[in-house]
Order: structure tokens, then sequence, then C-alpha cells
């Protein structure tokens, strides 16, 4: 097998502008990017539900809003999955340009925001100490390398960043693993091969094996990448797609989940990839009110993704700064105890500065990635 094709109809351009699951996709992004951001405004700033002093309709419809934080990089490991496994579906596997070309995507797209949100990361926390927050050379480097969560631990103050390195690791090994199966041998695939296995290895011995590990991970990633070999569905299955979709997110919420965040997040994969292939080749309302509606929400949902990389990348460390300024500085014992309009005002204060930062992050550091692109490609001659 010379080549492996991706997509189960010919002809059919999935991602154009014209179809939908092209702008569903930049709504899923742009999403859970924002759920992330709620997740550990709340989690940071206020103790869990259990401890607050008034349990209220506030604190509730708080709380629920803002409880979504795992779930939403578990969508982002399908979304992943899908956009880069398609990719490297389309790998000429005997080709070694072809190879180059698709490491000098993934490196331009994920690099230079890495690099420089570990930077951004590193100078927060000379410039604010953090208690218990002071990280070696060493452990930045990794970070800046996506080598965290199975050789140097994540920035402490950029927890974050654990999935990063999930990620990076699926896109080196997923390619290696379709040239095995493909039988394309040879002797940088042998080298690549034992990377892959001693990644594993690692991650399986020295990190903990839970939500965060790599390999447990590692097969909703694959949920996404699979969704090419399967052909589109009538949409008249969307309704029990999003259905299923509810269901998998409230059964997250159960104590039980807890102990089962495997099939949890399996169960998430899987009913969100369904979602997906219910909206594969159909095209945006062409008139009418939907159409109308349908253009808006596509518009805000594009500009929003462009730079919701930035956003996931760097929100954690203003949290944790703007914290300890408030908190800390302020001589109070803990996290806030109640939910109030003023402190939800704050919230909303602080998640406006770290989409401005975010969006001005991903103007120096997301799209410029075509000139990272020709840059590169110049130096190895990649047309």
């Amino acid at each position: 097998m010379n080549k492996m094709q991706a997509t189960p109809t010919a002809g059919a351009d999935v991602l154009a502008p014209e179809m939908a699951l092209s702008h569903l996709l930049n709504f899923s992004r742009a999403i859970a990017a924002f759920l992330v951001l709620l997740f550990h405004i709340r989690t940071t700033l206020v103790v869990p539900y259990d401890e607050l002093d008034v349990h209220n309709w506030l604190a509730k419809g708080t709380y629920v809003i803002s409880t979504f934080g795992h779930d939403a990089v578990i969508i982002f490991f399908v979304l992943s999955g899908y956009l880069v496994g398609g990719a490297a579906l389309r790998i000429d596997l005997t080709s070694s340009w072809d190879f180059r070309r698709y490491g000098i995507d993934r490196a331009v797209r994920i690099g230079p925001v890495v690099i420089a949100a570990t930077a951004f990361s590193v100078v927060l926390q000379y410039a604010a100490p953090l208690p218990g927050c002071s990280d070696t050379f060493v452990t930045s480097i990794g970070n800046a390398l996506a080598l965290q969560n199975f050789l140097v631990r994540p920035l402490c103050n950029n927890l974050p960043l654990w999935s990063i390195s999930n990620e990076v690791v699926y896109y080196f090994a997923f390619p290696v693993m379709l040239a095995v199966w493909s039988r394309a041998f040879s002797i940088w695939l042998g080298i690549s091969l034992i990377c892959v296995m001693l990644v594993g290895v690692l991650s399986l011995t020295l990190t903990p094996l839970d939500e965060t590990n790599i390999v447990l991970d590692c097969p909703f990633w694959l949920i996404g990448a699979a969704i090419w070999f399967l052909p589109g569905i009538s949409p008249r299955w969307r309704w029990l797609a999003l259905l299923s979709v509810a269901a998998a997110l409230l059964f997250g919420r159960l104590e039980i989940s807890k102990t089962h965040f495997w099939f949890r997040d399996l169960f998430l994969a899987a009913t969100f990839s369904f979602l997906l292939v219910t909206f594969r080749n159909q095209p945006m309302p062409q008139g009418g009110a939907r159409a109308a509606i349908a253009g808006c929400v596509a518009d805000c949902s594009r500009w929003f993704a462009d730079f919701s990389f930035s956003l996931y990348v760097t929100h954690y460390p203003l949290i944790k700064l703007y914290a300890y300024f408030v908190l800390a500085l302020d001589h109070q014992a803990t996290r806030y105890t109640a939910i109030t309009l003023g402190i939800l005002l704050e919230f909303m204060g602080l998640g406006a500065i770290c989409i401005l930062v975010a969006f001005g992050f991903g103007v120096l550091f997301e799209r410029p990635r075509h000139v990272f692109k020709r840059t590169i490609a110049r130096r190895f001659r990649i047309s």
C-alpha cells in the first residue's frame, strides 16, 4: 500500500467553508476553550461546592456551567484526532518528503505557541513568585519541548500543559503506527517505533494512571481519526447524537464516574464523534433566518477558534497570578466561600483579560505559522 486514502467518499470536501462540519469544528474548539477557562477560574478562586456557605440558585448555576473543564479536553482530543489524524492518513508512506511536510505542519502549528507559553509562564513565576511554585530550568525546557507528562512535570503555574505532550506524542506515534501497518519499513521507522514504545513505558511507569495519562487518553484521539473511515449518516440522527452527548456529560457529573473515569471519557469521545458524523457532507443553510443565524454563529466561532489554542496555554498562569494578588495579598485564608453577583462580575473581568491576552498571543504566534512554514520549507527544500 503506497498511500492510505482517508475519506470514504471520493471528492467530498467535508472541511470546505460551505460545509456544516467545518463550522461545527470551529464552534466545538471555541466552546471547549471557553469551558476550560471557566473551569479554571472557578476552581482557582472558589472552594468546592460542598464547602460553600450558601447553596442558592446562583451558586448552583455557576457550578453547573463551570464544571466541564476535563470534558472539554476530551473534546479537544477527538477534534485533534480528526484533523491531525486526517492529515496523517493522507501521507504517502513511501515518501520521506511527505513525512517532512507533515512534521513541519505540526511543528509550526504547535511549537511557537508552546515555546512562547512556556516562556510566558516562567516570566510570571519570576515576576510574581507564587508560594511553592518555582520550576527548575530542566522542567521549563522540558515543557517547551512538550516532554511533560512523561519526562518532566507540567509547569506549576500552567498545569493544563499536560495535554500538550499527549497531543505531540499522538502526532508522532500515529504515522509511525500507520507505517508499521503498511509495512513501510526503514531504519528511521525502527528508531521511531522504539521512541514510541519508550514513551509508552515511561508514561505507564513514571506518571499516574489517571485521566491525564498519555497511553490511557490515546484511544480518544484515535476515535477522532477513525471518523474518516465512517460514511456520513442522515442528519435525522442528529438529535439522538445530541442526546447521547448530553447523557455522556450527565454521566460525568455522577459520583460513579470518578472511579470509572476511563469509561466516562470513552463515552464522551464516542458520542461526540457520533455527533460529528451526522454533520459530514451536510451543507450550510442556504437561505432564510436559519442561514443568517448559522452565518453569524460561524463567524463568531471562527474568530474565537482562531486563538483558542493560545487561550488554552496562557489562561492558567494569568488566573494563578490574579488569585495570588487578590487572595494571598489580601490576607484571605482560603478561596471564596460564596458566589455573589460581585464575584461573578469579577470572574467575567478576569475571563475578558485572559481572552484579550490570548488574542494578542495568537496574533504573535499562531497567525504567522504560514510564514514559519515557508521559512522551514525553504530550508529543507520542500515545496
